[in-house]
C-alpha cells in the first residue's frame, strides 16, 4: 500500500502545482495587459518613455507626475499595440501622481485592474513589478516583469538633482530592481496578481546616495486617484504652499518677464511678457512660450517657477526648456 499511496500522493502533487503555475502565468499576463507603455518627448537626458496603469474600462491611467505629462506629446501604447493620444484629467504634485485618459471610441474597453480591491501584504511577502523599463517594448511586445519581495514600509526621503519626492506617506521598499529607466508609473502586484501599488521613479535616498527601489500603495493613492477623478480638488502640502517665491518686481527687473496670473490653482507656467533690452529677450525667451523645465526640474505651474527662480542667485547660468508653438526649445540663460 505505502507505494500506490506515495506515487498517488506525487502525482496530486504534481497536478496542483501545474494548475498553481497555469494561475500563475494567467495572473501575470492580464496585469501585464493593465500597463501601457508612454511615448513623450524626451529633454536633455530625460527619456521620452514610461509606464502607466490601466485603471477603469474605459480607459483611465494613473502614472508618475513626470516630464512626460508637461510637454504635450504623450501617447500610451496598450498591450494590443494600439496606439492612442493621452488627455491629462488631474494631477497631485505632492503625491507625484497624474491620472490620464486614453482618447478612445465610447464604446471602446480597456484590460484594467481593480485599484479597490488592492492589498498591502506584509514586509517579506513577494511581489511582482510590471513595466516598460529600459523601452523593452514599443508595440503589442509583453511589458517587463520583475520578482522580489517588499523589504520594508517607511517614509523616503530621496531625491534626483534637485528634484525631492514631495510625498509625506509611507511607501513601499523593495529587495528587487524596479526602478529603472522608464519603470515609474508601472504597476506591483502580489504574486497572485492583485493591486499592490504604483512603482516610482529613479531616486536616491538622501544620506546613503544608493538608488532605491520603492512603489507608492494603493491604499495611499486611492483617495486622490477618487478626487481627481470626481473633479475635486487635491490640497497641497503646507511647505510647499509655504515656499519663497520670486515677486513680481523681481521677475520684472531680474528676469525681464511677466507670468500668466495664476487664475487657476495650477495655472500652467505660460510667459505673459518680456521686458525689451532684459535678460529674458536676450536669451530668446518669448510671450506664450511655456515653460516646462528649468535645468533638470519639471515646472508645472507659475507658482512652481516662481519658486524655483527665486532660490538661483545672481550670476548663475540656467538651462529654460519651453513648448512654443508644439515644439520644445531650450534656452540658456545667465542670471543678471
Amino acid at each position: 500500500m505505502t507505494g500506490p499511496v506515495n506515487v498517488f500522493s506525487a502525482i496530486c502533487l504534481l497536478t496542483v502545482s501545474a494548475f498553481a503555475e497555469v494561475s500563475r502565468y494567467e495572473s501575470i499576463a492580464d496585469s501585464s495587459s493593465a500597463v501601457v507603455k508612454l511615448f513623450g518627448a524626451g529633454l536633455g537626458h530625460l527619456d521620452a518613455y514610461g509606464s502607466g496603469t490601466i485603471i477603469s474600462a474605459d480607459g483611465h491611467v494613473v502614472t508618475v507626475w513626470n516630464h512626460l505629462i508637461n510637454t504635450g506629446y504623450l501617447t500610451a501604447v496598450t498591450a494590443d499595440g494600439l496606439r492612442f493620444r493621452l488627455d491629462v484629467i488631474g494631477t497631485s504634485a505632492v503625491h507625484d501622481l497624474a491620472v490620464l485618459k486614453l482618447n478612445a471610441a465610447e464604446n471602446e474597453r480597456f484590460p484594467y485592474i481593480d485599484r479597490v480591491a488592492a492589498l498591502k501584504p506584509d514586509v517579506g511577502s513577494q511581489i511582482l513589478a510590471f513595466s516598460n523599463m529600459f523601452h523593452v517594448a514599443t508595440g503589442n511586445e509583453p511589458v517587463s516583469v520583475v520578482h522580489g519581495i517588499i523589504a520594508a514600509e517607511t517614509e523616503l526621503a530621496a531625491g534626483f538633482g534637485r528634484w525631492k519626492l514631495p510625498l509625506q506617506s509611507k511607501v513601499l521598499i523593495l529587495d528587487a530592481v524596479t526602478n529603472n529607466s522608464g519603470a515609474a508609473g508601472g504597476l506591483l502586484t502580489d504574486v497572485e496578481g492583485t493591486p499592490v501599488g504604483l512603482l516610482g521613479r529613479e531616486l536616491r535616498h538622501d544620506d546613503s546616495g544608493t538608488w532605491v527601489n520603492y512603489a507608492v500603495p494603493f491604499e495611499t493613492l486611492n483617495p486622490v486617484i477618487d478626487a481627481i477623478l470626481l473633479g475635486g480638488s487635491v490640497r497641497q502640502d503646507d511647505e510647499e504652499a509655504a515656499a519663497p517665491q520670486i515677486s513680481d518686481r523681481q521677475l520684472t527687473s531680474v528676469w525681464g518677464m511677466t507670468l500668466l496670473p495664476k487664475v487657476l490653482k495650477e495655472t500652467p507656467a505660460y510667459i505673459d511678457r518680456v521686458i525689451p533690452g532684459s535678460a529674458a529677450v536676450k536669451a530668446g525667451l518669448r510671450r506664450g512660450d511655456l515653460v516646462v523645465l528649468v535645468n533638470d526640474d519639471v515646472i508645472q505651474t507659475t507658482a512652481k517657477l516662481r519658486t524655483y527662480l527665486a532660490q538661483i542667485r545672481s550670476g548663475l547660468r540656467v538651462t529654460i526648456t519651453v513648448n512654443r508653438n508644439g515644439a520644445l526649445q531650450s534656452i540658456q540663460m545667465r542670471v543678471p
